[in-house]
């Protein structure tokens, strides 16, 4: 099963001009998602092992990554504010695609530049977004503290 947030290994499945495409083990064909070309590890085989980051691009397509994330699922970071809009506030995490922190999971009012903590959360749409309400995923070794 292909996870949403997370890093994970798949197997590529089938190549194509755009990329290949990737699935949780090299029998699987039904559930699968594409890992650009410009992404695609040289010499790459079908039924080889690469490990990805699963997330979703500007038309909602599942998109696989080979690039570190800043926040993955279960994790909370300490991301910067690329810009605000209408919708709230967007956040860069290390990927193509900013982040969405909604204005109704901020904790009081964001602007550009800002630095806030946040983790990920899969809103009703199956989208990742960002939460400012992040107590549930804190640890007690967290580097995160009162300044």
């Amino acid at each position: 099963m292909i996870r949403l947030g997370e890093k994970q290994e798949l197997f590529i499945v089938r190549k194509a001009e755009f990329g290949v495409y990737l699935a949780a083990s090299p029998e699987e064909k039904s559930e699968v998602v594409l890992l650009p070309a410009k992404q695609v590890p040289e010499e790459s085989e079908i039924g080889e092992a690469v490990t990805v980051f699963i997330y979703r691009d500007s038309r909602d397509r599942l998109i696989a990554t080979v690039r570190e994330p800043k926040l993955q699922m279960g994790q909370v970071a300490e991301l910067y504010v690329a810009q605000t809009g209408k919708i709230g506030a967007f956040l860069d995490w290390g990927l193509e695609k900013d982040l969405l922190l909604p204005f109704r999971q901020q904790r009081g009012k964001v602007e550009q530049g800002d630095k806030v903590l946040v983790s990920l959360y899969i809103d009703k749409s199956d989208r990742l977004c960002a939460t400012m309400n992040v107590y549930e995923n804190l640890r007690a070794d967290s580097p995160y503290g009162p300044e």
